[in-house]
């Protein structure tokens, strides 16, 4: 069976399109964001790389790797056998998650907000200790994006991990560049090829999910407007996964001073209506209460370093793991209109890329 990761594996990596970027070890850790974009301002090579958490009482990860590499590619695969999962449970059931959505629409019905995103949470147990390395093989593998991070979230004698393969950028920069990349909208992918054209077609077409990725836009646009001499915001397109279709409008932009290091713009950023809801302050509140125990789930990783460059991905489509231990978890945004049994599905489907990386069926 695959063991737990050596001592020399990576305490990070982001892969993506732009390239790869992997760290080791750690040569100092941060409590808040200002205290990295000092080091960061403090010296050109500097390198931070981490994770925000969703809720913003919680601390990040953040830390300068003792040692960092940035390449064009993936190293190729670890062999080993995976363990198999021995158990698991989803919470809420479908019938539970349907009635939070059915209390949620009263809300909204109300006035209290325009849209929240309500998670399930996924928890296995594995018949070994796993190897996170291994892990982000097993996302990237089926990742339809080609998308995956890793980072150590502690330095115990068993560390637990973040690992997925998230296709949704955050915030992307190098010189004066910026871009983001965020989706709202979501409908389950289809097994038969026509079926699931018709699903993407209707997804374009449907008012309700128009109307719902345009909060997001909007809120993105208002953040970086006032950092960008030029800001583009394009209409949505259809972006696709293994398991889902989406929504999703490349925002790009050029940045009045080049230097703004890429996690300062991600912290202004974060977190978008995609995955909080709108107005994002009011249902942030909400979420403290409702769902105290997201963790980095909808959180922000990436890395940013002494030139301002960076790339930072919202932590979707990802799992906790600590030695046979694995926690996940999927969400949805909840709207006026929103269907309980849909928005079920669409727990289910977000599900997916965990679950076939963990080996399960579905």
């Amino acid at each position: 069976m695959s063991a737990a990761a050596p001592a020399s594996a990576p305490s990070f990596v982001l892969a993506d399109a732009a390239g790869v970027v992997t760290g080791h070890g750690v040569a100092g850790r941060f409590d808040e964001v200002p205290g990295a974009l000092a080091a960061l301002a403090a010296d050109p090579e500097a390198m931070v790389v981490g994770a925000l958490p969703f809720h913003a009482a919680e601390p990040p990860r953040l830390f300068r790797p003792a040692r960092f590499r940035r390449s064009g590619t993936r190293a190729p695969a670890r062999a080993g056998v995976w363990p198999a999962v021995v158990a698991e449970e989803v919470h809420p059931d479908p019938a539970a998650h349907a009635g939070r959505v059915r209390a949620a629409l009263a809300d909204i019905d109300r006035g209290r907000f325009d849209k929240i995103v309500l998670s399930r949470t996924l928890r296995a147990r594995l018949a070994a200790p796993a190897d996170p390395v291994a892990l982000l093989d097993r996302f990237l593998a089926a990742s339809a994006t080609g998308d995956g991070h890793l980072l150590r979230l502690d330095d115990s004698a068993e560390p637990a991990h973040l690992v997925g393969s998230s296709p949704e950028l955050l915030l992307g920069k190098r010189g004066a560049l910026v871009v983001s990349h965020p989706l709202a909208g979501t409908v389950p992918r289809q097994p038969d090829p026509v079926a699931d054209e018709a699903a993407a077609r209707g997804l374009l077409a449907s008012a309700k999910n128009i109307a719902e990725h345009q909060w997001v836009v909007d809120e993105i646009a208002r953040v970086l407007r006032p950092w960008c001499t030029r800001l583009e915001v394009p209409a949505p397109a259809l972006t696709r996964t293994s398991h889902t279709w989406h929504l999703g409008t490349r925002i790009t932009g050029t940045l009045r001073d080049r230097r703004t290091p890429a996690l300062a713009l991600a912290a202004a950023l974060h977190p978008t209506p995609a995955v909080c809801g709108h107005p994002t302050e009011a249902v942030r509140a909400v979420l403290a209460a409702e769902e105290p125990d997201r963790g980095f789930y909808t959180g922000a990783v990436g890395w940013s370093d002494g030139s301002g460059d960076g790339r930072w991905r919202v932590v979707i489509r990802s799992a906790r793991l600590r030695g046979r231990e694995v926690i996940a978890h999927a969400g949805g945004g909840i709207v006026a209109g929103s269907d309980p049994a849909e928005e079920v599905a669409e727990t289910e489907a977000k599900l997916g890329p965990v679950r076939a990386a963990l080996g399960l069926p579905g």
